[in-house]
């Protein structure tokens, strides 16, 4: 008997063991592989209903992470301020939204161009979520001055903007992978020059020189991209949002959408082309004189036009290519040669489709025909000071558009 009993002892402690084992296998781990963040200003004219086929933009891609929705390794928020009602804050799981009621703003009225808001943001998710790595995306209008357009900002009908200073100021002692802007008009290159030169702990910066249209990145695909290998490394997610653009914006009724342009930056090679850049600009403005027409002809070459008008940008890549390929200085081709190997390694990913296909290589650069068509906002940069502001004053002055 007792040798009976010592057996159903044996089983009971078997069957115990075997009962905890996947308690302990379940248990969520201390730190997850990704933390992606959505800042969502829809506090403007972007709150609507468009498209072919009349989808709501904000639902739209609420539905878009909520068929994926967080896992222990990849967790998503989403903050988001409307045009009516108070802003936000949400966890987001498969098939519903967990608001978050104690975050300090959830429920009230954010005004989402305060850094302080985007601030507030930053730090509540990073305390409630360890992660390894960092994505963050903007959606909003964008520009080469900000990321955020809140028109109810400090009070009703009183505009705000976040600019980009704003953002490197507000992330200061926060590292963030990678940054990515649902926008327009962002990805030029004195902008990427800034988020790569300006403290911020950033690696890639997901954004567009033209149009972003009004269906933007597919939250599903990126977000079930990260969660089906959550190990990916930060390059290879910024890459993978510009394939997954690419692909939703090549299948109907999303590929009449002719102006869309996204590009991934490796902002570790901005100084690299910066420099070569500049090589190239001192070589050519070296004899303006007898080289301003052939700048001219690749500026046309490289002109693009932004709504219904130019925009006084062109094609940072096209520029140079235009500058080498009419060349006969042997020296000109030299460095239009190494600028474009310096902008192939900055330039990780672009997605371009139709209208521009083979017509934009990621980064825009500003390029107005006279003097006092350069934007008032534009000594804010420090791009333009290495050697491209004097390069434009000796075009100008040749050109007698001084």
């Amino acid at each position: 008997m007792r040798a009976k009993a010592l057996v159903v002892s044996l089983l009971m402690i078997m069957f115990a063991a075997s009962a905890f084992v996947p308690m302990v296998g379940a248990a969520p781990p201390s730190k997850a592989q990704w933390r992606y963040l959505l800042y969502l200003d829809a506090d403007n004219n972007l709150d609507i209903s468009t498209g072919q086929w009349h989808e709501p933009l904000v639902e739209d891609d609420f539905g878009e992470l909520m068929s994926v929705g967080s896992t222990d390794e990849v967790v998503c928020y989403v903050f988001v301020d409307r045009w009516t009602g108070p802003a936000n804050l949400f966890k987001v799981h498969k098939g519903w939204m967990e608001e978050m009621t104690g975050f300090a703003l959830n429920g009230k009225e954010a005004n989402m161009g305060d850094p302080a808001t985007f601030r507030s943001f930053v730090q509540y998710t990073f305390k409630a979520t360890s992660a390894e790595h960092t994505v963050l995306m903007f959606w909003n209008h964008g520009s080469p001055v900000y990321v955020a357009w809140d028109d109810n900002g400090p009070a009703p009908g009183v505009s705000d903007i976040l600019t980009h200073w704003e953002v490197f100021e507000a992330l200061k002692g926060y590292r963030v992978d990678v940054i990515g802007t649902d926008e327009c008009l962002v990805c030029q290159v004195e902008v990427a020059y800034e988020y790569a030169t300006s403290g911020l702990d950033c690696d890639y910066l997901l954004a567009s020189e033209t149009w972003t249209g009004w269906r933007g990145y597919p939250y599903d695909q990126t977000l079930g991209a990260l969660v089906g290998n959550p190990t990916m490394t930060p390059r290879e997610a910024a890459i993978m949002f510009i394939e997954e653009v690419d692909a939703l914006l090549r299948q109907p009724p999303h590929m009449g959408e002719e102006v869309n342009c996204h590009a991934a930056v490796d902002l570790a090679m901005m100084r690299p082309l910066a420099s070569s850049f500049g090589d190239l600009c001192s070589v050519v403005a070296s004899d303006m004189k007898a080289n301003a027409a052939l700048v001219s002809k690749a500026r046309g070459q490289a002109s693009y036009a932004y709504a219904a008008g130019s925009i006084n940008r062109v094609d940072m890549r096209q520029f140079v290519t235009s500058l080498g390929e009419m060349t006969k200085s042997k020296d000109i081709k030299r460095e239009c040669a190494e600028a474009l190997a310096a902008f192939d390694a900055a330039v990780i990913a672009l997605q371009a489709t139709n209208a521009l296909d083979h017509q934009v290589g990621g980064l825009g650069l500003c390029f107005p025909n006279h003097a006092w068509e350069i934007p008032s906002y534009y000594a804010d940069y420090a791009f333009p000071e290495l050697s491209w502001m004097a390069f434009l004053e000796a075009y100008w002055y040749a050109c007698g558009a001084a």
